[in-house]
C-alpha cells in the first residue's frame, strides 16, 4: 500500500470572522490570529490503483453542500470516486467562519471560500506527490485528566485514543490520532483565531514525532474538558494541549495493520419527528425552566435554553436524511458519520468487527447532536433538539449491521 501525506495552511489573511459560538460578539471581525489553522490529509493507493483520500481541517463543521462541493471537485479533477473521499473537521470552535454559507453570525466570503476549497485540492495533489510504500502500526490507550463526559461527570466518555503510524524503513512518516473530545478549551469571549485543542495537540505531537498527525474526531457529542478546566484562556490551552500531547505520545503502537483493498458501504438513515409530540415536550420544558422545576442544564443559562425551545416551536416538522459510510482499507475500518455521536457509541462500533477501527465523526457534512435516549431532557444537546430520542440507537444498530455485512461479504469474496 502506498500512502501520501500533506498539510496546508488555511489561515485567512484578510479581515475575517470566527465560527463556533452563537454570540453577537462574533458579528464583529476577529481581532487577529493566535495560531494558524491547517488541513491535514492522507491518500491511500492500493495495488489495483484505487485511491482513498482522507482530510480533516481545523474547523467547526462543514455544511453538506460544501463537503460535497470539495469532494466533487476532487473526484472530477483527479478521477477518484466520491465515496472514496472523506472530508472532516476537528470541531474547532474558534476557527474561520468565512467559508460557511448559512451561519447566523459573521459573513460569508467568496474569495476565502475559493481559497478554502482549492486548498483541499492542493492537499490531494501534494499527497499524490509524496506517495510511498509503508507499513502500518497501531496502538490504543485510555487517556484521562484532560477531558471527560461534559454532561455527567460521573459517567464515562470515550477516553480511548487510537494512534496509527505509517512506517517507512522503520521510521514513522505520517499518522492518525483518533480521539473523542470537543475543541472548546477557549470560551465564547475569545476573539482570536486558534486551532484550539486538536490543532495545538497536533502541533506538539509533531515536535516529538517529526510529522503532523491527521486528527480524527470520533464520538465526541458529550465529551469536552468542561470538568478538567483550570481556565479558559491561552495559558490553559497551552497546559492542556501540552499534557494531552505528552500522554498521546506515550501510546505504543505494537499492532501491525495490513492495508489492502479499498471497499465502501454507504447506508442512509431517514429521521422525522412527530411535530405534535415534539411541540408538547417543548412547551412542557419551557414551563419547567421558567418555574424552576428544571434548575440547570450543564453550562447553559436557563434563558438561553428557553429561547432555544421557543425558536424550535416556530419550526416546521423536522425531516433529515443521513448518509452513513463504512470504509475499509484492508484490515482498517472507518465508521464515517456527518454529525455528533454520543461517546457511548464508540465501544459498540469497535466491537462490531475484528478489524482495527477508527471513528470519523464530523465528516462529509454536519447534522445535529445524536445522544442516547436516556439523556433526553437532561442536557443542552438534547433539550430543543428536533432529532427524536432513540435515533442514536438506530444509527449505531445500522452501523453494526453494516459492519457485519461487510465482514460476511469479504469472507465470501
Amino acid at each position: 500500500m502506498l500512502v501520501g501525506h500533506a498539510r496546508k495552511d488555511i489561515t485567512p489573511t484578510a479581515p475575517f470572522y470566527l465560527l463556533g459560538y452563537k454570540t453577537p460578539l462574533r458579528n464583529q471581525p476577529a481581532k487577529g490570529v493566535h495560531d494558524h489553522i491547517y488541513i491535514n490529509a492522507l491518500l491511500f493507493y492500493d495495488e489495483k490503483g484505487d485511491e482513498c483520500f482522507l482530510a480533516t481541517g481545523d474547523l467547526l463543521e462543514l455544511e453538506d453542500v460544501v463537503a460535497a462541493d470539495i469532494r466533487q471537485r476532487i473526484s472530477r479533477q483527479y478521477g477518484i470516486a466520491m465515496d472514496h473521499i472523506i472530508i472532516g473537521v476537528t470541531h474547532d470552535h474558534h476557527s474561520v467562519r468565512d467559508y460557511h454559507r448559512s451561519w447566523e453570525f459573521g459573513k460569508f466570503s467568496q474569495s476565502y471560500y475559493d481559497f478554502f476549497v482549492n486548498s483541499f485540492l492542493a492537499a490531494f495533489e501534494s499527497c499524490r506527490e509524496t506517495l510511498t510504500e509503508v507499513t502500518v502500526q497501531y496502538g490504543q490507550r485510555e487517556v484521562f485528566g484532560y477531558y471527560s463526559n461534559r454532561n455527567h461527570p460521573n459517567k464515562p466518555a470515550d477516553n480511548a485514543v487510537s494512534v496509527i503510524k505509517f512506517m517507512q524503513n522503520g521510521k514513522a512518516i505520517a499518522g492518525i490520532v483518533n480521539m473523542a473530545v470537543h475543541s472548546t478549551v477557549l470560551g465564547p469571549d475569545n476573539q482570536y483565531l486558534t486551532a484550539d485543542l486538536a490543532g495545538n495537540t497536533c502541533a506538539k505531537l509533531a515536535e516529538d514525532w517529526g510529522f503532523f498527525p491527521l486528527m480524527l474526531i470520533g464520538c465526541a457529542a458529550d465529551s469536552s474538558n468542561r470538568y478538567e478546566r483550570q481556565g479558559r484562556d491561552f495559558a490553559e490551552l497551552e497546559r492542556v494541549s501540552t499534557g494531552l500531547a505528552q500522554a498521546i505520545g506515550q501510546i505504543q503502537t505494537p499492532k501491525t495493520v495490513t492495508l489492502g483493498k479499498i471497499r465502501t458501504l454507504t447506508l442512509s438513515h431517514e429521521v422525522v419527528n412527530d411535530k405534535k409530540i415534539y411541540d408538547q415536550s417543548l412547551t412542557q420544558m419551557i414551563a419547567d425552566l421558567k418555574s424552576g422545576v428544571k434548575k440547570s442544564v450543564g453550562s447553559q443559562p436557563i434563558s438561553a435554553m428557553i429561547e432555544k425551545c421557543e425558536q424550535q416551536l416556530k419550526q416546521p416538522q423536522f425531516h433529515d436524511l443521513l448518509s452513513l459510510q463504512l470504509l475499509d482499507i484492508g484490515d482498517l475500518r472507518l465508521f464515517v458519520f456527518p454529525g455528533e455521536l454520543a461517546s457511548a457509541g464508540a465501544k459498540l462500533l469497535r466491537a462490531a468487527t475484528d478489524k482495527t477501527v477508527l471513528i470519523a465523526g464530523y465528516c462529509n457534512g454536519f447534522h445535529y447532536y445524536f445522544l442516547q435516549a436516556q439523556d433526553y431532557g437532561l442536557s443542552f444537546e438534547t433539550i430543543g433538539n428536533p432529532v427524536p430520542a432513540g435515533t442514536f440507537e438506530e444509527i449505531i444498530a445500522k452501523f453494526v449491521n453494516g459492519s457485519q455485512l461487510l465482514d460476511v461479504y469479504e469472507k465470501n469474496n
